[in-house]
């Protein structure tokens, strides 16, 4: 069945007038028909079946049935702090993670960082390859994307987390399981809130991995193997939601 991300303001009443980028995709692209069902989620845990009541050339409505809990979230609240990397790689990240089950994005502008700037325009393309992923992943609830971080800024909302993996491909000896087996050992079954600090092209700086240290964050390895960035963050994001699953 298909399924479509709107806010849950759009959703207030027992019919909803599709806004017309989602119109056009139901009535010209899918060529959807009165009667045809599919499902609307808010992006904050609930989502509707949702029954086409009526087609007109400009528009689209449809019949909200009731509202249902969503069941595709992984119980791991996972931010993923990511160094910015040039326009393809980041928007893959983006997609890529957002279909894993990352709860929060943050990007980072850190000392390697050689992407341009961030318009509102890039701003804007991020968040919809964001609901684009969570619509095909069966989401729940839409990933957050933060405004960028410098490192520093990034640092001081540890407090937020449980545990802060810091991802460094000059790190030996202490890898990413040795890092949950730890954190198991300490808490049990808890499942943590974590961050998962992922740095761009050159990767980081000795000095930011020594800043991330100090400021309580878990210096990992993830392997002999030389990755890039993009392929590095979802290895991790992907063994950490297997782990947490």
């Amino acid at each position: 069945m298909h399924r479509f991300y709107l806010p849950s303001q759009q959703l207030r009443g027992e019919y909803v007038s599709l806004p017309e980028p989602l119109a056009h995709q139901v009535r010209n692209v899918l060529r959807m028909r009165i009667g045809d069902v599919f499902t609307i989620f808010d992006g904050e845990g609930t989502e509707y079946d949702a029954e086409i009541a009526a087609i007109h050339h400009g528009s689209v409505t449809a019949r909200l049935g009731d509202p249902r809990p969503c069941v595709g979230e992984p119980r791991l609240h996972l931010t993923l702090f990511h160094s910015l990397l040039k326009k393809d790689r980041f928007e893959w990240a983006l997609e890529k993670g957002t279909e894993l089950g990352v709860s929060r994005f943050v990007p980072m502008r850190t000392a390697r960082v050689i992407a341009d700037g961030v318009s509102a325009i890039k701003r804007a393309r991020w968040q919809r390859v964001v609901i684009e992923a969570a619509e095909l992943a069966g989401r729940g609830i839409l990933p957050l994307i933060d405004e960028v971080h410098t490192l520093p800024q990034a640092l001081v909302r540890l407090k937020e987390f449980d545990l802060a993996l810091f991802a460094w491909e000059e790190a030996s000896g202490y890898s990413l399981r040795d890092a949950v087996r730890d954190y198991r050992a300490a808490h049990g079954d808890a499942v943590p809130r974590v961050a998962l600090f992922i740095g761009a092209e050159g990767g980081f700086t000795p000095e930011e991995a020594q800043a991330a240290r100090a400021a309580g964050c878990k210096i990992i390895t993830l392997g002999e193997r030389v990755m890039r960035a993009e392929t590095a963050s979802l290895a991790a994001v992907a063994a950490l939601l297997y782990e947490w699953s």
